[in-house]
């Protein structure tokens, strides 16, 4: 349990922990003393010595390589004035491996600052030494930084998220050879270099798919966001939210005091408090141009609320994020005005979009989170030419409305360039997917098999013409007649399947897949009891994950799988075995077995047993164990 506040979280929590004198161990850390002597007798974490800090730093800049000789002095005076804090090392070895290379003279500079700024506080120290390293970046990552200020304490923050935010905000520089979404992400890639941000999840290709920052960087980011009108981070503690304390939230609305309204000159905005607060306030911002509302816990996550002051107190506003916020069933109070908007994010009982809408022609990023099974997108949302990433949390289904002869005339969406969770049958998209999406690169989606099929109509829609896709995850209710059907683009790199129920001998057609390097077969997405791999398939393929599926036997060898990196077998309960040739892949560094048969974790724990340098074994939640 990491970064205990308070001992009544762990007086809440001991109860539910059996003490069953197995050896079990509970590891509790928190930077407040008396919060841990309370529990049990501390354990005082030292600082690293001099020694440990000069090889924590080294290992950090050179990796495997020697320090070059005449940096060894001046490196060590660094190390010492880091008070063996990691977290301060890790900032400073960024600093100095991205912005001075091997210049001794830029080495000595750095030390003099370090050394400008040593105090005996160790957290004092370490936010000095972290300012020093935001100070070197350059304007546009210090830009970057900054908003990590914007999200509540402890938050992992999706990487799509933060990058869609920051190319709204205008953080994002547009260059010709890169899109913006590929800029941010090195942006990102940047910062986690310099060690000013941690990665907390990774996706399977292996690309940062979460991250934060720590405790002291996050204080950082808002003290001085703050100082320089980027961003005000409003919180529960602060006026007028600090005078809802203590009373209960079951409260009608009109007994809350509501005199407290307040005015924001800042550009930047980001609110933590709770979501009944925020409504009663009803805080105005005529300078704002970004407004994120972030949700305190309460008992009525799914209340609706009336956020129709928005539009009217924030006329200025290129990003809104109310994903937080339960509006109710209708989007349409005067969001069409707020005309700059870039990207916003809505929450409710959502089950259409509204035309008016489309008034927002300059908008690029649409979330919304809805509460209903289905949304249904207005035929005016073709009119919005500069939207590049539509997220819907539940079926989203348009209004095709087309016959043959109009498709070569339809709208179209030509920025776009992500989508989900698109819902259609094979007859309503023809060959229309191309035509309406022409750049897509990322899509989620819901096929539905029409009830009557006619000779020559295909069963499975046309993907193979979306020639720059290259992430695609389809559920698909219906059963694909042939293998002639069942085609995909050459360029899709990761590929999700459910609910197709496949036969085995199908599976070549995806094998052939030059590209493909993620490959995840979920929920009966191929049915049978043998697969029996061949040669010459699934040449690059680095990710394999079986789930819910009924296979039985699995016949293949290193060769048919030469690059993969990732196993991942769950639900596959009749699966007997993995084969035992996989020792052989080099390139393997983890399989990873939850909820299978006893036979099946047998034979895992025998490749386990080859002790293969650098394989991980992870099997959890096992039928074995239970």
């Amino acid at each position: 349990m990491d970064d205990m506040w308070s001992k009544g979280a762990w007086d809440d929590l001991r109860p539910s922990f059996p003490d069953d004198s197995n050896g079990s161990r509970m590891l509790i850390t928190s930077r407040l003393s008396n919060v841990v002597s309370e529990i049990s007798d501390p354990h005082p974490l030292r600082p690293l010595s001099p020694e440990e800090s000069w090889e924590l730093l080294k290992l950090k800049i050179f990796q495997e390589k020697e320090c070059p000789h005449e940096l060894l002095e001046v490196g060590k005076q660094i190390a010492r004035n880091c008070k063996g804090l990691p977290l301060a090392i890790g900032a400073i070895a960024g600093l100095l491996h991205r912005t001075c290379g091997e210049s001794k003279d830029m080495w000595n500079r750095i030390a003099d600052s370090v050394s400008s700024r040593v105090v005996n506080d160790p957290e004092t120290q370490c936010k000095k030494i972290l300012e020093l390293s935001y100070n070197h970046l350059p304007d546009h990552l210090k830009a970057c930084l900054l908003y990590f200020g914007a999200f509540p304490k402890d938050k992992d923050i999706p990487v799509w998220r933060l990058q869609w935010l920051w190319i709204a905000e205008g953080f994002v520089h547009k260059l010709e050879c890169k899109s913006s979404e590929d800029l941010a992400e090195d942006y990102l890639m940047d910062l986690i270099g310099r060690s000013l941000v941690m990665v907390a999840k990774r996706k399977s290709n292996g690309k940062v798919k979460a991250c934060r920052v720590h405790d002291v960087m996050r204080d950082l980011c808002i003290v001085r966001a703050k100082e320089d009108n980027f961003l005000q981070s409003v919180s529960a503690d602060d006026e007028p939210y600090s005078s809802f304390n203590g009373l209960s939230c079951d409260l009608p609305l009109e007994l809350f005091i509501t005199s407290n309204e307040r005015t924001y000159m800042d550009y930047r905005l980001s609110f933590y408090v709770n979501r009944k607060h925020f409504v009663v306030s009803r805080p105005s911002g005529p300078s704002v141009r970004s407004l994120l509302f972030f949700a305190t816990p309460d008992q009525y996550p799914r209340c609706p609320y009336n956020v129709s002051f928005i539009p009217t107190n924030y006329r200025r506003l290129r990003v809104l994020d109310l994903e937080s916020i339960n509006m109710g069933e209708y989007l349409e109070f005067g969001m069409e005005h707020l005309v700059d908007l870039r990207y916003l994010a809505v929450c409710g009982d959502i089950d259409s979009i509204p035309s008016s809408l489309s008034n927002l022609e300059h908008l690029e990023s649409l979330i919304v989170k809805s509460l209903k099974s289905n949304v249904k997108l207005p035929e005016t949302i073709w009119n919005m030419q500069k939207l590049r990433h539509l997220c819907i949390s539940k079926c989203a289904t348009f209004d095709w409305g087309w016959t043959e002869d109009e498709i070569p005339t339809m709208g179209s969406l030509p920025s776009l360039v992500s989508l989900s969770l698109l819902c259609f049958t094979c007859w309503e998209v023809i060959d229309g997917l191309k035509m309406r999406f022409p750049n897509l690169q990322k899509l989620r989606c819901i096929v539905l098999k029409p009830r009557d099929i006619y000779e020559g109509f295909s069963s499975f829609p046309a993907f193979e013409s979306q020639c720059k896709l290259e992430s695609l995850n389809i559920s698909y209710y219906g059963k694909v007649l042939n293998a002639g059907e069942l085609k995909f683009p050459s360029s899709i790199k990761k590929l999700t399947l459910s609910n197709f129920r496949l036969p085995w001998s199908h599976i070549s057609v995806i094998g052939r897949l030059h590209h493909l390097e993620v490959l995840k077969l979920v929920s009966e997405a191929f049915e049978g009891s043998s697969w029996t791999m061949e040669e010459g398939e699934f040449l690059n393929l680095k990710y394999l994950k079986l789930d819910t599926l009924n296979i039985v036997h699995w016949e293949a060898i290193s060769e048919h799988l030469p690059r993969l990196q990732q196993l991942i077998v769950r639900k596959c309960e009749q699966l007997e075995e993995i084969p035992f040739d996989f020792v052989s892949i080099s390139t393997l560094v983890k399989i990873e077995v939850q909820q299978c048969g006893i036979s099946l974790e047998e034979s895992v724990r025998r490749i386990e047993e080859e002790e293969i340098e650098g394989l991980k074994i992870f099997i959890n939640n096992s039928y074995s164990s239970t």
